[in-house]
């Protein structure tokens, strides 16, 4: 009975111990491009709500951090779990929010907005289900379910100047880059622009051994590193703007 209890005691301190944290930056390199500003031209809402407001596909801070990076660790055996509460890919302010969302691979999204306008939510979805349905009033909630992994590009076809991304990601280790703020909220590019990140991010418990770290951004394309993760501490593994090659077109 002894030995038994020794076992179980010796698994349970082995399965937190032998796993690591992958830390580390995303960082542009040269001057970043200027934000084109947006025009709304429809619903008396959104031409208020996105005067003045900039395009996100690209937001760099002036400490040269890159917001908006979908970060993730590929574990090979590592069961992907999916999270208690459904993800939220809201609408507001005629914007999709947040901009980049990621998710593990079987998560149902729910798709709703808070804007006082109707959406039309299409997905661009390849190798997924595509969506294309209508959220007529604050607190519709359209549930989505994404089986595959995929970056999946979101527009309005009410509102042509809304975009946004749902990346699902085969993994449990995942995060992205200046996407909330020290209250949890989501940060808004304007603000992330203005500080001084370096683009940095963390990915806690990653199991220890091989595992490939792959960053992908809606206008750099994708980078990826394979790295031994330590059985306790940190592995620093950074990224800069030249890590990133864009996908050849089809």
């Amino acid at each position: 009975m002894k030995t038994l209890m020794a076992l179980l005691v010796f698994g349970m301190l082995a399965s937190v111990a032998f796993a690591g944290n992958i830390t580390g930056t995303v960082m542009y390199e040269g001057d970043a491009p200027a934000r084109p500003e947006l025009t709304a031209n429809k619903d008396d809402h959104c031409i208020k709500t996105v005067k003045g407001t900039k395009s996100e596909a690209l937001v760099v801070s002036k400490g040269k951090g890159i917001k908006n990076v979908v970060i993730y660790a590929r574990v090979r055996g590592a069961k992907v779990t999916l999270p208690e509460n459904n993800p939220v890919m809201d609408q507001k302010d005629c914007a999709y929010y947040p901009h980049v969302l990621v998710v593990p691979v079987g998560a149902t999204v729910d798709l709703t907005s808070r804007d006082p306008v109707a959406h039309n939510v299409h997905s661009h979805a390849q190798k997924n289900e595509a969506v294309n349905t209508l959220i007529p009033k604050p607190g519709v909630v359209v549930p989505h379910k994404i089986e595959k992994a995929e970056e999946i590009k979101f527009t309005c076809d009410i509102h042509a100047w809304m975009t946004g991304y749902i990346v699902a990601v085969p993994s449990n280790f995942y995060t992205v880059t200046g996407g909330k703020d020290d209250k949890g909220e989501w940060l808004s590019a304007n603000a992330y622009e203005k500080s001084a990140d370096t683009g940095k991010y963390t990915l806690e418990n990653v199991p220890a051994g091989r595992a490939r770290v792959v960053a992908w951004h809606e206008e750099l394309g994708t980078a990826n590193k394979t790295v031994e993760v330590p059985e306790s501490g940190d592995l620093n593994v950074n990224f800069t703007s030249a890590d990133f090659k864009k996908k050849a077109k089809k």
